[in-house]
């Protein structure tokens, strides 16, 4: 960006990941929550092979068949 603008970043975060990002001159702020959740599969075009994933936070699970 070059408007500044800011980082949020959710508590929990390890403060070494803050302070590098602080050291790269982003200006951080701190919030309790509000984001959102995530679930997915995907398919790898090469192999075949199929990837989940789903987020640690949030009710719900990754299934394919």
């Amino acid at each position: 960006m070059n408007d500044g603008g800011y980082v949020e970043v959710e508590t929990g975060l390890p403060y070494d990941s803050v302070g590098e990002l602080m050291n790269r001159g982003h200006h951080v702020r701190f919030d309790l929550g509000r984001y959102g959740g995530y679930q997915a599969i995907m398919r790898d075009p090469v192999t075949g092979v199929y990837y989940g994933a789903s987020e640690s936070r949030k009710d719900g699970c990754v299934i394919g068949y």
